[in-house]
């Protein structure tokens, strides 16, 4: 996957998107394959893989609850990682969680998937 292509839909609104920064693709100058995130309106796209990345996404409506936790080494470097649960009535796919590693503006990220999650349930109940 090419680091410019979009996850996902292109045509879908992005409600948020980041990249892993860790300390290994930060040393590197940001030269090694990073995972990177993208939240729609209707899915958490992401991608895993070192060598060859492969795109992963989950419906948003299956999202119960964000977590959000960081380090002392993540604090000194204003990152977190979000723990997405994935538990819903209608939800029976795989995985039952998404860590969400090493964003910027963690505080932030959660609370827009947060409530993109809460819309997308409500759309998905009605």
């Amino acid at each position: 996957m090419a680091p410019t292509s979009v996850l996902g839909d292109p045509n879908e609104q992005t409600v948020w998107e980041g990249k892993r920064i860790s300390l290994a693709s930060t040393a590197s100058g940001n030269r090694l394959p990073t995972t990177r995130y993208r939240v729609t309106s209707t899915s958490l796209h992401w991608t895993t893989g070192r060598l060859g990345t492969k795109p992963r996404s989950v419906p948003l409506w299956a999202v119960r609850d964000a977590e959000l936790n960081q380090s002392i080494a993540q604090r000194a470097r204003r990152l977190g990682t979000i723990t997405v649960s994935l538990q819903y009535r209608d939800y029976t796919g795989t995985p039952t969680y998404v860590l969400i590693e090493d964003v910027e503006h963690p505080n932030e990220a959660k609370r827009l998937i947060e409530d993109a999650a809460r819309a997308a349930r409500r759309d998905h109940d009605a």
